[in-house]
């Protein structure tokens, strides 16, 4: 299933892509489909640890749902149809959830405050 949705000959991921490939994966780990060494390239693909981390938790979240759906589903084509569309993009945010959402949010994206930082500003005991 995951090999028919994504396959395994790219060359490089975004992290956006990396969390997506990682999620299914997990759910294709949970159904006892999963490609030998996938894993590890997917985690390879992205630089730095917080990346890392952001698609081993998809993956552990992914596997999580699959496992979870399977003990009330038998077949795993539906189990693995309920997780992830037909594009490989996860039903539900895969890292949401897990994280929360000062985390998920770029601040790179957002504006930035108006005025100082509250940590540049002066205690109470020092204004007059």
């Amino acid at each position: 299933m995951y090999d028919g949705t994504f396959g395994t000959d790219w060359e490089a991921l975004s992290r956006e892509e990396a969390v997506d490939r990682a999620f299914a994966l997990g759910v294709a780990a949970g159904i006892d489909s999963e490609p030998p060494a996938e894993f590890d390239r997917i985690v390879n693909a992205v630089p730095g640890g917080y990346d890392r981390s952001l698609v081993e938790l998809a993956y552990d979240e992914g596997r999580t749902r699959a496992l979870e759906a399977a003990a009330e589903a038998d077949d795993p084509e539906a189990v693995w149809d309920a997780l992830v569309d037909a594009a490989g993009t996860p039903r539900t945010p895969p890292v949401g959830s897990a994280l929360p959402g000062a985390i998920t949010e770029l601040s790179l994206s957002k504006r930035p405050r108006e005025g100082p930082p509250s940590s540049l500003g002066l205690p109470e005991m020092l204004r007059k």
